[in-house]
């Protein structure tokens, strides 16, 4: 592996420590259908935007799988790079979905 696509690597790596826990709270939050999603909105807001198209599907699903891999890579990729700026440009795309996600817009969870 080349030097500088360690940082990318262990992002990456960190990522899907991350994701296994977070779909299970997710999972949890979901209530077999009943619950209030709110770990599911906070945790996977883009995935869950999905909804509005009318279902989450094999897209939203995949995406929600690989979430925090891929924010793992990109902010390895940024910090190896020292361009702060795409990670936080991250973490407001995160944060403009969550409140996207909590503002009423998705059906069934105003």
């Amino acid at each position: 592996m080349k030097p500088e696509n360690k940082p990318i690597a262990i992002g990456t790596a960190v990522g899907f420590l991350v994701e296994l826990p977070s779909l299970w709270l997710a999972l949890v939050s979901a209530g077999a259908g009943h619950g209030d999603y709110v770990a599911a909105r906070a945790l996977f807001p883009l995935p869950m935007l999905t909804l509005i198209a009318g279902q989450i599907g094999a897209f939203g699903f995949g995406l929600a799988f690989f979430q925090f891999p891929l924010y793992g890579a990109i902010i390895g990729w940024a910090f190896a790079r020292s361009n702060l700026i795409i990670a936080l440009s991250l973490v407001v795309l995160h944060s403009l979905a969550v409140t996207l996600c909590f503002s009423g817009i998705l059906p069934d969870f105003s």
